[in-house]
């Protein structure tokens, strides 16, 4: 393992369902210590994500299909930034992948 870099062929690892139906992540790093991370997310059509708060903030980046927040739909490509303490409880009619990263405690309310 190189000191400088971490890599590792998300292809290559299953899919984690969540306790949310239809939803189901890969982790890709994590840091116990401040709370940082960036996971894979798989939405299938009609599934929702639990309300959540990300504390530090969060990027998001739709890989495939389109997620809708509110009122706003992010599609393929589209990038995404949460604000820092935002409240949000994404879904998805079609089904989507994304891309996540938070540099901080994310806070699931339910």
């Amino acid at each position: 393992m190189n000191a400088s870099f971490y890599q590792l062929e998300a292809e290559d690892m299953p899919w984690t369902c969540h306790p949310e139906q239809g939803v189901s992540y890969k982790p890709l790093r994590y840091d116990h210590d401040d709370k940082s991370g960036a996971v894979l997310i798989h939405m299938s059509p009609g599934a929702s994500y639990p309300r959540y708060r990300a504390h530090a903030g969060q990027d998001v980046f739709v890989v495939d299909g389109e997620l809708l927040l509110g009122e706003s739909v992010a599609r393929r490509g589209a990038y995404v930034h949460v604000a820092v303490g935002a409240e949000q409880s994404p879904r998805t009619a079609k089904g989507c992948v994304l891309f996540v990263t938070f540099p901080g405690d994310v806070e699931h309310l339910r």
